[in-house]
């Protein structure tokens, strides 16, 4: 006969711990795989600068790198005369102010009937001397700044042909990093799920396997971990696009197993299910298979309501000790044990008399 786990049922404070324990479990089995996938991921991926360095000639790169420098001194030259320019500006407001002071007193002396001063034609002109010297020099200046102008434009010119060629060579090397950090990607998404996919499918071998262990929180937890884990990966390596199609077949697959599971338990129940079943309807007193009353002992007078049996007052609560079926399937419900002839429930596996177990009908409830 076939070895019948005998159930109790557990404190409601026992599992809710177990229930939170199992949870705690799953978030540490997470922990633990993202240090191991984080670790994956760490794996060194593609060297651009070796890349670049393999596509990119040296000699243009050189000549890219002695173009700029020729570009930033013109550039410090052009503001450093810039900056002449300015203090040269400055001194020539200045001597152009002397000058009219001075103008202007020298016509003052003359509306006065007097000479102008050898001190004041002194200072006329070193005043005159020094606004044409700054003026010169500005001038000078200028002509440099033009000239600097006319050598910047040209570079500009080489720049714009050596970034030219250069672009192309970098969008080469571009484009095998990509390759190459695509491909990397892909190995290490393979890597990922070469580690937890097992661990997905091992763990849902023990859920399907071991079902009914005193160990299954462990499995639950361990398929949760994997499964969200698992999620990631896809969700991390794999493109969008081809992302969406992943989660629908993967919810199509999830929710088709939850209906085959219940189409199963509704057509082929397991047999804790089916004795549960069998239970609850002789303690309701209704036949399991077609939900018909039993009317035995005391029950065949009994007036059957929604609200169940409801008996007369004359009514004892002595069962029959004889077998029984029922009126309406033919099912048997009743019967003598082969090992102490007590009349017991044929559906259930243990006798009512000596407690011997048996192999129980699987009439099933319709």
């Amino acid at each position: 006969m076939p070895d019948t786990p005998k159930k109790s049922s557990a404190p409601f404070s026992l599992r809710a711990a177990i229930g939170f324990l199992s949870v705690l479990l799953a978030l540490f089995f997470i922990w633990l795989l993202s240090f191991v996938l984080n670790d994956i991921g760490d794996l060194p991926g593609p060297d651009y600068s070796a890349i670049q360095k393999r596509h990119v000639p040296e000699a243009k790169q050189a000549e890219a790198n002695e173009l700029k420098s020729q570009f930033d001194a013109i550039e410090k030259q052009i503001k450093r005369q810039q900056e002449i320019q300015d203090t040269l500006k400055q001194s020539m407001n200045n001597a152009e102010t002397a000058l009219t002071k001075i103008a202007d007193l020298q016509r003052l002396s003359l509306e006065g009937g007097g000479e102008p001063s050898e001190v004041d034609r002194q200072a006329m002109e070193n005043a005159r001397t020094r606004f044409y010297d700054a003026q010169d020099k500005f001038e000078s200046a200028n002509e440099t700044i033009t000239t600097l102008n006319s050598e910047r434009h040209q570079l500009n010119q080489s720049i714009e042909a050596n970034g030219k060629e250069l672009s192309e060579f970098e969008n080469k090397a571009s484009t095998e990093y990509n390759a190459a950090f695509r491909s990397h990607q892909l190995k290490i998404a393979a890597l990922k799920l070469a580690v937890v996919v097992p661990l997905l499918f091992f763990s849902a071998w023990l859920v399907r396997r071991k079902r009914g262990s005193m160990y299954q929180p462990f499995h639950w937890a361990a398929l949760g971990s994997t499964f969200w884990m698992t999620w990631l990966v896809m969700w991390d390596h794999f493109p969008r696009d081809f992302f969406k199609y992943i989660a629908i077949l993967a919810a199509i697959l999830i929710l088709g197993a939850f209906l085959v599971w219940a189409i199963r338990s509704a057509t082929r129940p397991r047999r804790d299910i089916v004795i549960r079943r069998h239970r609850e309807a002789y303690q309701n007193h209704r036949c399991p298979v077609c939900d018909f009353p039993i009317l035995r002992g005391a029950f065949r007078q009994a007036v059957w309501t929604k609200r169940g049996p409801r008996l007369p007052g004359d009514a004892t609560d002595t069962a029959e000790s004889t077998r029984y079926n029922c009126p309406s399937c033919g099912e048997g419900l009743f019967d003598a044990c082969g090992e102490c002839g007590e009349v017991t429930q044929t559906l259930l596996p243990y006798c009512s008399g000596c407690g011997r177990e048996s192999e129980p009908a699987t009439a099933e409830a319709q």
